[in-house]
């Protein structure tokens, strides 16, 4: 198995900073930031050249500490509790900081569930960053690959920023309703979810 070395710490100073880069140029990130600040949670969609299914980037503040938050979501094997309408998972390997898993997500009727086994790098920097970035290995899909990242979001330790970004693309027709569910819906809601999950 492949095993990618740990990221230097001149390389994870680099992935901060273009982070930060990136949400600090975005259009609009002074209104953004407002909007986070009070608890929404927001929702990009970037369309994708040869895709059907655009790229979706989540973004929201949670009220618990980045360790806690990641705590959650480095674990597949507990995704059936702790993650909407996973049906079946499953932590098949996990060696240095790559991560294989198993998940079986449940699709509303008349489409089939899809599963998918993804290889997943994890890095991070005790209390500044966490980071599980996604690949598909084989599955259901075209394109599985995404990733989520916790972060401070102030100087008291107890909140977090959090950003899941994912590009999902099934190798079945996937209706335009439910698309645009996923993106009213189904995102914010799995947001939503996790501040339950980490809640007091």
């Amino acid at each position: 198995m492949d095993i990618r070395p740990r990221p230097s710490s001149r390389a994870f100073a680099g992935a901060a900073a273009l982070l930060v880069g990136l949400l600090s140029t975005s259009p609009g990130f002074a209104d953004d930031k407002e909007r986070l600040a009070k608890g929404e949670i927001l929702v990009t969609l970037r369309a994708v050249k040869g895709a059907d299914i655009p790229a979706a980037t989540v973004r929201a503040v949670v009220d618990a500490s980045p360790a806690k938050v990641w705590a959650v979501v480095q674990d597949c094997s507990r995704y059936t509790k702790t993650m909407m309408r996973v049906k079946e998972s499953k932590e098949v390997s996990r060696k240095g900081n790559i991560v294989h898993c198993q998940v079986l997500v449940d699709m509303p009727w008349p489409l089939s569930d899809l599963g998918a086994l993804t290889r997943a790098v994890h890095t991070v920097r005790a209390g500044k960053y966490y980071q599980r970035k996604w690949d598909l290995v084989k599955g259901d899909y075209k394109i599985n690959k995404g990733s989520w990242t916790v972060t401070p979001y102030d100087t008291t330790g107890n909140r977090s920023m959090v950003v899941y970004q994912a590009h999902a693309v099934p190798n079945i027709s996937v209706p335009k309703w439910i698309q645009k569910a996923a993106a009213k819906r189904t995102f914010p809601n799995l947001l939503k979810h996790l501040r339950k999950q980490v809640a007091p």
